[in-house]
């Protein structure tokens, strides 16, 4: 595990230091770096975390005659695998790392050909000195980010955003017109950055750069498999469990590779749970870690309990009122805003793993696949009425608009009242369902800025800016897919990357943690997607198949609890001063307009709204617009400032 960086195309004295230092905390255990021979304009370096081959796996690592080269970010699970296929190949290996099975897996194999061997999580760039050229490539699920920039013949890459704007051809721009994507989506979906000219390699993807003329090609090697709804043939149900269960167990073997001690983070949820639970087939002494609130929504109490019936050392890390002083350096070490307070429970939550280990493992991935969320839930028995009662979307508005907002809350599973706010969102989603596609149907029910409300908000230079063009339309090849799997499907271009994985990554990275995670073995979700719709959601119950999995581990209240999605209830935190503080500091009225993006007055009223009300919505949309603001202060006005 580590951070990776380099550029093309020109040589600057001191650039490469300078990129490594400021991702210092990726990989304090050392750094290398490579300068192409003969003049070439390429040079590329990297900070160390060591966990696997300790003391021969420094970087970069080379073929046998050193004509090509690499620096690897992640982890390759199953390359002890490939190493020996390579090696009955002919391939002589100088090491016991993962990293040098990269390599010669790339001379072997070719770029497509080894991406689509390497069970991972893993960002890279491998030059190739014979081609003068090199490529940079990406995981399949996006657990590992990589950002370039490419203008003027020159090109940039790293694992962060901050090492490329040390380069002096960079300059960091707001890109003014990803502000409506990240009110949407409170991220900014990839490729695109909240910066101008900077883009994030896509997930599943490939860049391959010709030195000879600067010019780059993207290619995908990997998406989620959709069955034809319409021919689709499936197994037994007997026959998918035994798969899952076999597979499971083996993706967590494989995660459990390391030369250092492995831990867990342990919430109260399934995922979780069976993630520790199957650890302890193959270790007895595993530490696990959990992040509460001292709130009545607080997880801690049931995960202190799986572990203690799993037998773990269990640690819990508390947020307190005071860590919202954290959030200035946890956006630095985000790069770009991703408007969520929850952000300060993985900080904490990382910060507390770190002390004790360099390795956790976590349960993300198993919603994507399984689903497990509740709005997935919500859109297909939407889809399911409509296909039986036409209209029915149209009278479900209608009755939604006179139900008291209380009941709302009966369609979600979800530990805060989502209140009027949330009952206009099912309002609008039921009212133009049959309007949508599926993509931006997924958007409007997870939305917490309808459009009209972004517009309402802008100033009057950027109301035009409030739209909906900037959304992908589903697939057509998609469309014959089953319903719930195309739903799914969704997921893995936007919502798993740029929400999901990248929160954890940069606040596990930012303590030099590594977090990997069992669920997004592309081959469990290769058989999710094989599946009947009845073994992910059943009569109500979510992730069926895998509580199933689950039944066999644990008692019945811990394989069955009901998902409490995990969220830091700012609805307790308002009336505390640090958080009230913040507010007052980057949303007051001058501030707001300073910035010139949103009409101060209606900031001022929402955030009235949010103090009157305690809504969760109004508390999410202050939020979304306070990290925005913390973002431009740290990195386009430079007000706030961090060492490396």
């Amino acid at each position: 595990m580590c951070g990776i960086y380099g550029f093309a195309g020109f040589h600057q004295d001191g650039l490469l230091d300078r990129m490594g230092k400021v991702i210092f905390h990726r990989g304090p255990d050392g750094e290398g770096r490579y300068d192409a021979p003969g003049g070439v304009p390429f040079h590329m370096g990297m900070r160390r975390l060591s966990i696997i081959d300790l003391n021969g796996g420094w970087q970069p690592v080379y073929n046998e005659d050193q004509s090509i080269a690499i620096c690897y970010n992640g982890e390759t699970y199953n390359y002890v695998e490939l190493r020996e296929e390579l090696e009955k190949k002919g391939h002589q290996f100088r090491t016991h790392s993962d990293t040098e099975t990269v390599v010669h897996g790339y001379e072997e194999w070719g770029i497509e050909g080894l991406l689509t061997r390497m069970n991972g999580m893993f960002a890279f760039c491998i030059y190739d000195s014979n081609k003068k050229e090199f490529y940079i490539g990406r995981d399949r699920c996006g657990q590992k980010p990589l950002y370039y920039h490419h203008g003027s013949g020159r090109f940039h890459f790293a694992s962060e955003v901050k090492a490329i704007l040390q380069s002096p051809h960079v300059t960091a721009e707001p890109d003014v017109s990803a502000i409506d994507p990240y009110l949407t989506l409170r991220n900014v979906p990839e490729p695109r950055t909240m910066f101008k000219g900077i883009f994030k390699l896509p997930v599943s993807h490939f860049l391959r750069y010709r030195l000879s003329d600067a010019s780059l090609t993207l290619q995908r090697y990997w998406e989620v498999p959709l069955l034809d709804g319409r021919t689709a043939v499936y197994k037994s149900d007997g026959e998918y469990f035994e798969a899952l269960e076999s597979l499971f167990y083996d993706s967590v073997r494989l995660c459990m590779r390391s030369d250092v001690p492995v831990g867990a983070y342990l919430s109260a949820g399934v995922d979780s749970s069976l993630t520790v639970a199957a650890m302890t087939k193959y270790s007895s002494n595993i530490n696990t870690y959990s992040v509460g609130f001292d709130s009545p929504v607080d997880e801690t109490p049931a995960a202190r309990e799986t572990a203690k019936f799993l037998g773990t050392h269990h640690h819990e890390i508390i947020c307190q009122p005071e860590d919202f002083d954290l959030l200035p350096r946890i956006v630095w070490h985000m790069d770009r805003p991703v408007g969520d307070a929850l952000l300060i429970a993985f900080y904490k939550l990382a910060q507390g793993a770190a002390k004790d280990l360099k390795v956790v493992l976590g349960g993300e991935g198993a919603d994507e696949a399984f689903a497990g969320y509740s709005f997935q839930g919500v859109i297909c028995k939407v889809e399911k009425m409509r296909r039986m009662i036409p209209g029915v979307t149209s009278m479900g508005a209608l009755g939604m608009a006179l139900t008291p907002h209380g009941l709302l809350n009966k369609f979600f599973t979800f530990p805060a009242d989502l209140g009027s706010q949330g009952k206009k969102r099912v309002v609008d989603f039921l009212s133009n369902y049959t309007r949508r596609d599926l993509n931006h149907n997924f958007n409007a029910l997870r939305t917490l800025w309808s459009q009209d409300e972004r517009r309402d908000i802008y100033t009057d230079s950027l109301k035009n800016q409030a739209t909906e063009d900037w959304m992908n339309n589903e697939q057509e090849k998609d469309k014959n897919g089953p319903f719930l799997d195309r739903l799914l499907k969704l997921q893995y271009d936007e919502w798993l990357q740029d929400w999901a994985l990248i929160r954890q990554d940069k606040n596990t990275m930012a303590h030099s943690l590594e977090y990997r995670l069992p669920f997004l073995d592309h081959r469990l979700i290769e058989l999710a997607f094989t599946m009947p719709a009845h073994l992910k959601i059943n009569k109500g119950t979510d992730k069926y198949i895998e509580r199933k999995l689950a039944d066999k581990v644990f008692p019945a209240h811990i394989a069955r609890r009901t998902k409490i999605p995990f969220y830091l209830p700012v609805e307790y935190f308002l009336d505390k001063p640090q958080f009230k503080n913040l507010v007052a500091d980057t949303l007051n009225e001058d501030a707001v307009k300073k910035r010139g993006y949103f009409d101060p007055k209606k900031v001022t009223h929402l955030i009235g709204q949010m103090h009157r009300t305690r809504e969760f919505v109004f508390c999410k949309q202050v939020m979304s617009l306070l990290i925005l603001e913390l973002w431009h202060r740290v990195f386009i006005d430079k007000s706030i400032r961090f060492d490396p």
